[in-house]
């Protein structure tokens, strides 16, 4: 919470980009975003987390679509310290975007520097979804911007509930029982894959697989109580656009047949404690130095400014209210950043700018 605050103030710097070029504004916020990403990833380190990640590398460079298995609602606090090691030697050039449910987008601080940062969300209602995913994906394809999308086709993190909920969906179509994972849902998938290709825009699918050998954090509450795990293990796994289908059927059977062998994968995890490939070397530390050492002394002279500085403490007030208004009464700020887009294109002067 507090350090999205901080991203908040940074990415705000730099607002009069949306204004007067969209796409300026996105590169900026894409930039600084993936450069505070290098801060939960040293602060990981300090607490003594380790992070392994084996398989395939990813290229900040392609567009591309992350499959994710949820284990714990906090997957993506590990993830980020993954996509360091994943993308090296490349530093902070990878531009994910979450798709996630759209109450998140609510969430004062957080919600709404995601928002900023064009995550995608999704209100369970296809017919809304599919036009939310439709206008982000036409809007990143528009930018020439080769975007990261990661998705958790499971739709929720594995529970007690939710394991019951997806037994009983196994049990009415004949499929079998998951241990470790939870039958995925297809239908937004097969979307964004047949979407991106057909704007001849998708070069991999990326599979992740996340597994906790020792301990699982449930919630944001753990985090905040220290309660960690020792490690939290990555596999990679990289499917050229190539070799994946391109019919919707074909599609979502391709998706239930990568979750079966991530069934299987995480079942000799957990009895080898390990993945069948090697890990890779821990990634460099001097930048997550710097990362720290930046953040922090940011971090603590915003806490300052917003005690002892009326008019920050305005600033800061102004810029809250309007994200409680964007939430209450709009799509979110992403929704209008892209409307904004394709108003500003029709102008003359868009032209030298895009």
């Amino acid at each position: 919470m507090k350090n999205s605050s901080i991203v908040k103030f940074i990415c705000q710097r730099c607002n009069a980009w949306i204004i007067a070029c969209p796409p300026k504004f996105r590169k900026c916020g894409d930039l600084l975003f993936s450069c505070w990403e290098l801060y939960p990833t040293a602060l990981l380190k300090i607490f003594g987390v380790k992070i392994f990640v084996s398989g395939d590398h990813i290229s900040p460079d392609e567009s591309a679509i992350l499959v994710m298995n949820h284990r714990t609602r906090v997957d993506w606090n590990f993830l980020w310290a993954a996509m360091y090691q994943a993308c090296m030697p490349n530093i902070a050039r990878h531009r994910l975007k979450f798709i996630l449910k759209d109450p998140i987008r609510h969430i004062p601080g957080p919600g709404w520097i995601m928002q900023m940062n064009g995550f995608l969300y999704i209100t369970r209602h296809w017919e809304e979804d599919k036009g939310r995913l439709s206008r982000t994906l036409e809007y990143l394809v528009a930018l020439r911007r080769r975007t990261q999308l990661l998705i958790f086709p499971e739709g929720t993190d594995l529970t007690r509930t939710s394991k019951e909920k997806s037994d009983k969906y196994a049990l009415q179509h004949q499929l079998p029982q998951y241990t470790y994972t939870l039958h995925p849902k297809t239908t937004g998938f097969s979307y964004l894959v047949q979407h991106l290709q057909k704007a001849n825009y998708l070069d991999a699918v990326y599979d992740l697989t996340v597994a906790y050998p020792d301990y699982v954090p449930q919630s944001e509450i753990d985090l905040i109580r220290g309660k960690l795990p020792h490690e939290v293990h990555f596999y990679i796994k990289r499917i050229p656009s190539s070799d994946v289908p391109t019919h919707e059927l074909m599609l979502r059977q391709w998706l239930e047949d990568r979750w079966s062998n991530k069934e299987e994968i995480l079942k000799g995890f957990y009895e080898k404690k390990s993945f069948p490939t090697e890990v890779w070397p821990m990634a460099k530390l001097l930048p997550l130095q710097a990362a720290f050492s930046f953040w922090s002394i940011l971090t603590g002279t915003t806490i300052l400014l917003l005690i002892v500085s009326p008019i920050f403490q305005i600033w800061a007030l102004i810029h809250a209210l309007f994200f409680i208004g964007l939430s209450l009464f709009t799509t979110g700020f992403n929704q209008i950043e892209m409307g904004w887009y394709w108003r500003w294109k029709t102008y003359p002067f868009s032209a030298k700018h895009s």
